[in-house]
C-alpha cells in the first residue's frame, strides 16, 4: 500500500480551532461537569465565531479515583459521566429516577457552582439515577418487545466485539469491590469461556445495564455529530497510546500485553530521570503477528466518534521506553533504528487503513528521533508546532513559516497556559519571543496587555499549519491549567470553564471577537 495523506480533504484548506475539554464545558443543565448536552451548546456558541476545529481530550470511562483520561479502563466506552441525564427519556418517565434527581438537587447545584469537577460523587449520583431509567426501560421495552427495545440488542450486537468483554468486566469491578482483575478467582481471570458463559447468564442484567449506558452515550453523541455537521465543526479527538493495566482491554487481551512491564519515556522537559507512567507495555510482536488488529479496532472505534483524531505519543509505535519489574532505569523496547522504523511505519499504514479517511495528528513532541519526523513529512501526516519549543539556540521560529502540514498551537493540555508561560519565563526569553512577534527590541519587561495578547494571537494564527489551535484559557488570558505533569492531585484533569455560554459570551465577548476577526484576516473562516 502506498501510504501518502497529502490528498486528504482536511489538508487543503487552513482552519482555526479551540481545545476544551468535554469536563470541561459548563452548560444550565450540567451536574457540575460537561456532558453531552454541554457540547452541543458549546460547538453552536463556538461556531459563532468562526471555530471551525473544537478539539477534545479523551471521554473513554476511567475508575473510580482516576481522573485522568489518559488512563483508562476501557479504549471504547465512554465515560457515563457524560450522559446528559436530562436527554435520557427513561429517566423523564421513572418516578424513582425523578424522586433521584430532586434528592440530589442541592449537591448538584454545589458541584455545578465549583470550579472544578467533584468526579466520584457526579459518577455515584448519576449511575443510581440511571439504574433507575434502566429499570424503567426494561419493564416498558423489553417485557413489550418494543422496537425500541430491539434497537438497544442491535447497538449491543454491532458492538459486542469490545461491548460483551467491557460489560462483562465492569460488572465484575462492581460484583467484586474494584479488586484488580488479577485477584480475581481463576477462571474468570483466565478469561475460562464455560465460566464466563455461566457468569453472563447469572450476571446478565447488571451486565447490560452498562451496555445500556454506552447506548444513550451513543445516541447522545449521534445528535452531537449532526448538530456539529450542521455548525460546520469538526470533533477533534484523542487517543491515548495507552490504557490502565486494570482495565477490561488489558484482561480481555493479556497476550498483547507484556506482564509487569509498564511504560514511560525518557527524559525530557518535564523530567529530567525519564517518566513512569503506570501504564502496561505492549507486547509488539504478538500484536504485529495479528495485523495490528488490536489497533485497528481502536482506530475505527475513534472514527465512529471523531472526524479526525491526535494519536499520543506517536513516537512510542516506532520505540517505547519501558521499565521492566523493579526496574528504576528504562529503555527503548527496540534499540536497532531500522528496526523502529519499520515497526512504525507499518503501524501508520494500519492506522491509516482503519481510519475510512479520517486524518490521524502524530502528537510528535519531546524527544523524537530524526527518522519520525522524516517519515511524517513523507506521508504527510501533520505534527505539532508549539510556540514555545520551536526555536534555535533561543532564536524562536517565525510560525508564518511553519510547514502547512502541521498544527500550531499556543499550549497544550500538559504545558502552562499562554499567560503563565508569559508571565514566569524569564526576561531574556520574553524579550526574544516579543522581538520575533513585533520586531522590536526590548528588555523583556513586557507585561501580559491586550495589545501583547492580540500580537501573540495574531502571529500564531496567521502561521503556515493549515491548523491553529488554541485552548479555551489562552482565549480569555486565564492561568488556570488542566494537568501538571509529575504531580497528583484533585486539581489535575478538573478544570472547568468560569461561565456558561451566555456569560461567558458577555465576560469575553472582546476576546472571542479577536478570535474571529484574525481567524478572518488569515483565511480561516
Amino acid at each position: 500500500m502506498s501510504l501518502n495523506l497529502k490528498d486528504n480533504s482536511l489538508l487543503q484548506s487552513k482552519k482555526a480551532g479551540v481545545l476544551l475539554p468535554l469536563f470541561s464545558m459548563r452548560s444550565a443543565g450540567d451536574w457540575g461537569c460537561g456532558d453531552m448536552a454541554s457540547f452541543k451548546e458549546w460547538i453552536e456558541y463556538l461556531s459563532g465565531y468562526g471555530v471551525k476545529i473544537l478539539q477534545i481530550l479523551p471521554i473513554h470511562e476511567t475508575e473510580p479515583g482516576q481522573n485522568c483520561p489518559y488512563s483508562a479502563l476501557s479504549a471504547y466506552a465512554i465515560d457515563p459521566i457524560y450522559i446528559s441525564i436530562k436527554d435520557v427519556s427513561d429517566a423523564a418517565a421513572s418516578e424513582e429516577a425523578q424522586s433521584l434527581i430532586n434528592q440530589y438537587k442541592d449537591e448538584i447545584n454545589f458541584w455545578r457552582g465549583e470550579k472544578k469537577v467533584y468526579y466520584k460523587f457526579i459518577k455515584s449520583a448519576k449511575y443510581k439515577v440511571l439504574w433507575a431509567a434502566y429499570e424503567h426501560f426494561l419493564k416498558n421495552e423489553k417485557e413489550a418487545s418494543t422496537a425500541r427495545y430491539e434497537q438497544f440488542l442491535d447497538f449491543h450486537q454491532k458492538h459486542a466485539s469490545w461491548l460483551v468483554p467491557y460489560c462483562i468486566f465492569r460488572s465484575a469491578k462492581d460484583n467484586l469491590g474494584w479488586t484488580s482483575w488479577k485477584h480475581w478467582e481463576k477462571k474468570l481471570k483466565e478469561l475460562d469461556l464455560p465460566f464466563l458463559r455461566e457468569y453472563s447468564v447469572n450476571n446478565y442484567k447488571q451486565m447490560m445495564f452498562f451496555s445500556y449506558l454506552q447506548w444513550q452515550l451513543q445516541l447522545q453523541l449521534a445528535s452531537v455529530r449532526r448538530t456539529a455537521a450542521e455548525c460546520g465543526v469538526l470533533i477533534f479527538g484523542d487517543i491515548p497510546f495507552g490504557v490502565n493495566f486494570d482495565s477490561a482491554d488489558v484482561w480481555s487481551n493479556q497476550s498483547k500485553y507484556l506482564e509487569g512491564y509498564e511504560i514511560g519515556a525518557p527524559k525530557d522537559q518535564f523530567s529530567e530521570g525519564g517518566q513512569k507512567w503506570g501504564l502496561p507495555a505492549y507486547n509488539w510482536p504478538a500484536i504485529e503477528q495479528n495485523n495490528f488488529n488490536l489497533w485497528r479496532s481502536k482506530i475505527a472505534r475513534a472514527c465512529e466518534i471523531y472526524d479526525l483524531f491526535r494519536l499520543d505519543h506517536l513516537v512510542g509505535f516506532f520505540r517505547t521506553w519501558i521499565f521492566g519489574p523493579g526496574d528504576d532505569v528504562g529503555r527503548f523496547d527496540i534499540e536497532d533504528e531500522s528496526a523502529q522504523k519499520k515497526r512504525g511505519e507499518a503501524f501508520l499504514t494500519a492506522v491509516c487503513e482503519a481510519s475510512a479517511g479520517k486524518l490521524p495528528i502524530g502528537e510528535d513532541l519531546g524527544v523524537i528521533p530524526d527518522f519520525v519526523r522524516a517519515y511524517m513529512k513523507e506521508i504527510s501526516m501533520p505534527g505539532y508546532k508549539v510556540i514555545r519549543w520551536e526555536k534555535d539556540n533561543e532564536v524562536f521560529r517565525e510560525p508564518r513559516n511553519y510547514p502547512l502540514v502541521s498544527l500550531a498551537t499556543t499550549a497544550t493540555h500538559d504545558t502552562e497556559t499562554l499567560r503563565e508561560w508569559w508571565d514566569i519565563m524569564p526576561d531574556w526569553q520574553r524579550a526574544n519571543v516579543w522581538e520575533m512577534i513585533s520586531a522590536v527590541k526590548t528588555d523583556g519587561k513586557v507585561p501580559f496587555t491586550d495589545e501583547v495578547h492580540r500580537a501573540i494571537f495574531k502571529r500564531v494564527m496567521g502561521a503556515g499549519s493549515c491548523f491553529v489551535i488554541f485552548p479555551i484559557q489562552d482565549i480569555i488570558g486565564e492561568k488556570e491549567r488542566i494537568n501538571t505533569p509529575g504531580t497528583v492531585g484533585e486539581e489535575n484533569w478538573s478544570y472547568r470553564v468560569p461561565l456558561e455560554t451566555a456569560e461567558f459570551n458577555s465576560a469575553y465577548l472582546e476576546k472571542m471577537r479577536m478570535f474571529k476577526e484574525l481567524a478572518a484576516e488569515s483565511g480561516r473562516l
